[in-house]
């Protein structure tokens, strides 16, 4: 087989159709249980083989590109896992998905280094240890390789694949500022959250069309949280179902808020009432199958 020298493909956002926070870990981190579902909104990025040096060129103002971006991190960690076996890259990342917005931009652009570098470096690692690997990144950042939708357990990176997502609407809002996820969790009172796990739920109404039935379950333990410093967040749920959303939603620890909608003509009507908005707006498909981002030759590597 001959190795491309160059990989030109693209990394999708995620929305969170639900995330409930139950513990607090020995680790620090939160045990949690989450559906995920990625969301026809890229970021795109060239990987090119290079003798040594892994660089990353990034078009965004603000954005990293050294050892504290996940694509560096990415990298470095397959460097260290495989010493002798790495070569270097050129990485060129065009940002499209805002950062800090709680849509897992700089997972998904990890996750497509770690597939992408395997591939160029002919690692020939399977998607299995992939997935393992991705896990020390983050804990969004194995859904990326896993399935377009998921239902996420332990620190996120437990999944159970959800096989064949039906297709529906989601239109996203950035109120324009991110929110830290770590202050986010640091201010989380648990007794406070609610105790009624809608995820396994709302699950099953996804899988069945009743998007009435999902928008009432959609539930996220973090939101109360961030709307008490960030009362746009709620301004913008509002707004949102009065524009026909079948239910609305912070998207993890913020700050975007999404609605659904099953009716794209609905959900087109509502974008033109957002824009021109001091926010920024996107209206995207869900997504089904990993072909709509990523080529041939990276998909044939699972």
């Amino acid at each position: 087989m001959i190795l491309p020298s160059k990989l030109q493909f693209k990394t999708p956002a995620k929305i969170n159709l639900g995330l409930h926070i139950h513990k607090k870990r020995e680790d620090g981190f939160h045990e949690l249980e989450t559906l995920f579902q990625m969301v026809a909104w890229f970021d795109e990025i060239v990987v090119e083989g290079a003798p040594e040096k892994v660089e990353l060129f990034c078009d965004a103002p603000g954005i990293p590109n050294d050892e504290n971006n996940l694509v560096i991190k990415a990298a470095r960690l397959l460097q260290n896992n495989f010493p002798g076996k790495c070569g270097g890259a050129k990485i060129k990342l065009k940002k499209n998905i805002p950062s800090g917005a709680g849509l897992g931009g700089g997972s998904g652009n990890a996750a497509g280094a770690l597939l992408a570098l395997n591939i160029l470096w002919n690692l020939k690692l399977p998607r299995s240890e992939l997935v393992a690997m991705a896990s020390d990144l983050g804990s969004d950042v194995p859904f990326f390789l896993m399935s377009p939708c998921a239902i996420g357990k332990g620190k996120g990176e437990i999944l159970q694949p959800i096989e064949n997502p039906i297709i529906f609407y989601t239109l996203m809002v950035y109120p324009g500022f991110p929110i830290s996820t770590s202050w986010v969790y640091s201010n989380l009172k648990l007794k406070l959250t609610k105790t009624k796990n809608n995820i396994s739920i709302s699950k099953n109404f996804l899988m069945r069309s009743e998007f009435a039935q999902l928008g009432a379950t959609l539930q996220n333990d973090l939101e109360p949280i961030v709307i008490k410093r960030y009362p746009e967040i709620l301004e913008i749920k509002n707004e949102l179902l009065n524009l026909g959303s079948e239910g609305t939603l912070m998207s993890g620890s913020g700050s975007t808020v999404f609605g659904i909608f099953e009716n794209p003509e609905t959900a087109k009507k509502a974008l033109a009432r957002f824009t021109g908005k001091k926010y920024r707006v996107f209206l995207a498909k869900s997504i089904t199958r990993f072909s709509e981002f990523f080529p041939e030759e990276m998909i044939s590597a699972f």
